[in-house]
């Protein structure tokens, strides 16, 4: 009993400092995937870092691309919480309601919870990596068409993902957003005095955005 009791504690722990290892690679890899991109942050350059050998990224995330695909979809998940969509989708109160949490949801997260995850967008914006159909198809069509449909019901529209304005209407929720996620708020850009403004006023400005375009 007491030999099984160390074994099991042993186990334990050694799960314990294997997801550590795991998520200090993880974090890291965003980093540097932030800094240089895809095609010009190798595996070594990671190890390097993380101090840690090539084995452990081949144990964790089958190597490079392996470990790109988790650190494109955890950028997703920063800004877009799989758990708050999916209650949106879930959720009984309006589809107004509904829009006015999704706004403040991805308006906290952009401005307050700034990181490597911005910038790892603005990558593959600039320079798309091998990796990124593969990302977007499994992390963010299914966010997409919940956001598409939250946006509709708000306008007081059918949701139809055929129809070219459920298009235009989530073009008109994203743009802003993405600007907002991918503009580094320390440059002088035009950009910069929205982040020193009020959280509840750019929320305020989306929806009736949202509203105005669609009314």
């Amino acid at each position: 009993m007491y030999i099984n009791n160390i074994l099991d504690v042993n186990k334990r722990k050694g799960r314990a400092d294997g997801e550590e290892t795991k998520q200090k690679i993880l974090s890291i890899a965003g980093e540097l995937f932030a800094q240089r991109g895809y095609h010009n942050t190798s595996a070594k350059d990671i190890c390097e870092r993380a101090k840690v050998n090539t084995a452990a990224i081949n144990y964790h995330f089958n190597g490079k691309d392996g470990l790109y695909e988790q650190v494109f979809s955890a950028a997703i998940e920063h800004f877009l919480h799989w758990d708050f969509i999916d209650s949106l989708k879930s959720s009984d109160v309006s589809y107004e309601t509904k829009l006015d949490a999704l706004i403040r949801h991805v308006i906290t997260n952009i401005i307050k919870k700034r990181d490597w995850h911005g910038k790892v967008w603005a990558r593959e914006i600039v320079s798309p990596s091998p990796l990124m159909e593969t990302v977007l198809m499994k992390e963010a069509h299914t966010r997409t068409r919940i956001i598409a449909n939250v946006i509709a019901g708000a306008c007081g529209k059918h949701y139809d993902p055929e129809d070219i304005n459920t298009t235009y209407r989530l073009f008109t929720f994203m743009a802003p957003c993405l600007m907002l996620m991918i503009v580094n708020p320390d440059l002088p850009t035009p950009l910069k005095p929205l982040f020193s403004r009020p959280e509840e006023e750019l929320v305020d400005y989306l929806k009736r955005l949202i509203h105005n375009m669609y009314s």
